[in-house]
């Protein structure tokens, strides 16, 4: 079974995961599997992205419409690269 490490836990974050693990009886381990493992959470998660992309969308609308397009920095970087 693989291993993960997780480095630079904010320390609220670490809290409120060991007071959530101690709430059900489970290690600290135990209830990071849970979490990661928990279908229905993994899809709020997916639908509360896709509430947000209307609004990306207009933001991305509005900021074209005042400041113009952006050149595609992958192509900026291929000329680059290309030049060399």
């Amino acid at each position: 079974m693989p291993n993960l490490t997780v480095r630079k836990i904010p320390k609220d974050t670490y809290k409120r995961l060991k007071e959530s693990a101690r709430e059900n009886h489970r290690s600290l381990n135990a209830e990071i599997l849970a979490l990661l493992s928990d279908e229905d959470a993994w899809k709020l998660r997916r639908l509360r992205i896709k509430a947000v992309l209307p609004d990306l969308d207009r933001a991305r609308d509005e900021f074209a419409r005042k400041y113009g397009t952006l050149t595609d920095s992958v192509d900026l970087i291929r000329e680059d690269r290309d030049a060399r």
